[in-house]
Parts: C-alpha cells; structure tokens; sequence
C-alpha cells in the first residue's frame, strides 16, 4: 500500500482545524479532503492499494474538484 500525505505549511501552522470529508473510490481506496467554497473540495490526501489512482491527476493532493449532483 502506498500513502502520498503532502504536509502544506497551512495545515501545519492553521489554528482552525478543517472539516475533513472522506471519499471512497470505486477501486476501494478512499480520498480525504476538505470543504473549498460552496461546492467544492480540495484533495488532502490519497489512499488506495491501486497504483492507477495515483496516476490520476484529479486525485492529486492540493487538487480541487468540482463536486456535482447528478440524477
């Protein structure tokens, strides 16, 4: 298993403590992130014993998605 945690001077230093979402991914991994703006989140770390979710660029830590309700 591979653990990619980038250590951002802001989550060293930052007196709030964010509120923290977990996503899981379809290859059983899972994404941690926080809340950025209204509807969206950005990428604070990535684990998952799938070597392709590292290669994906959107999971990136520092990433920010866009997230979408779809019917």
């Amino acid at each position: 298993m591979i653990i990619y945690i980038p250590e951002p001077m802001e989550l060293l230093y930052n007196k709030e403590a964010p509120e923290l979402i977990t996503l899981k991914l379809a290859s059983g991994g899972f994404i941690t992130a926080e809340r950025y703006g209204n509807d969206k989140i950005r990428i604070l770390s990535l684990n998952s014993t799938d070597p392709m979710d590292y290669m994906n660029e959107k999971y990136r830590p520092g990433s920010i998605i866009e997230m979408k309700i779809s019917l």
